[in-house]
């Protein structure tokens, strides 16, 4: 990678904040160069359970917001939405979680709406193209793209690297579930320390 391609994806990297918190996540070699693939070719590449995933977290999110249209009658409906909403996301989890696979599993320390830093035990080449199957926390749904490596730094005290992967192909609707997820975890996050203080 030249070292121009490279400063620009590292400002890409930087666009979104990053929030600390530690999500699985596979993340296997993509064989291919990234650079030359088609959006055709990389909606070919995603496994269906992620397409679907991702389309049904947006029309549920999408039909409760209409219902604000329908004034009393809508509280009611809006809870019964929510609850068959949560039955379905549940069962979506389910599916999603075989798609998990033990040797490619890492934990995040951090991710944003540009990328995500995880953790290895072994670095990773600067370049390198990655397939990350993303699992977000708290039933948010999942997230299929394709990232490529920005730098692998050692950690310290440790046998580990920390290494930083921005997101190259990524539907946009699926970027938006990342930054949605961040945000509420990081809502989460607060929450607990001003909860932890007023104690």
């Amino acid at each position: 990678m030249d070292p121009a391609q490279l400063a620009r994806l590292k400002e890409d990297f930087a666009d979104y904040f990053q929030i600390e918190h530690s999500i699985a996540l596979n993340a296997q070699p993509y064989p291919g160069d990234g650079d030359t693939l088609t959006e055709d070719d990389f909606l070919a590449l995603m496994p269906e359970p992620f397409r679907l995933a991702s389309e049904m977290v947006q029309l549920n999110s999408s039909s409760i917001r209409n219902l604000s249209r329908l004034g009393d009658a809508a509280d009611e409906l809006s809870r019964y939405l929510q609850q068959l909403a949560k039955k379905v996301d549940m069962m979506m989890h389910y599916i999603l979680q075989q798609q998990d696979q033990a040797e490619y599993r890492y934990h995040t320390l951090s991710y944003g709406g540009s990328g995500l830093c995880l953790q290895s035990k072994q670095a990773l080449a600067t370049g390198d193209w990655l397939q990350l199957k993303i699992f977000l926390a708290h039933g948010e749904g999942a997230v299929f793209c394709l990232g490529q490596v920005l730098e692998s730094r050692p950690v310290a005290n440790s046998d580990e690297w920390q290494v930083d992967v921005v997101y190259r192909h990524i539907r946009e609707l699926d970027q938006e579930l990342i930054v949605r997820a961040s945000l509420h975890e990081q809502t989460r996050q607060l929450k607990l320390k001003k909860e932890q203080r007023d104690r």
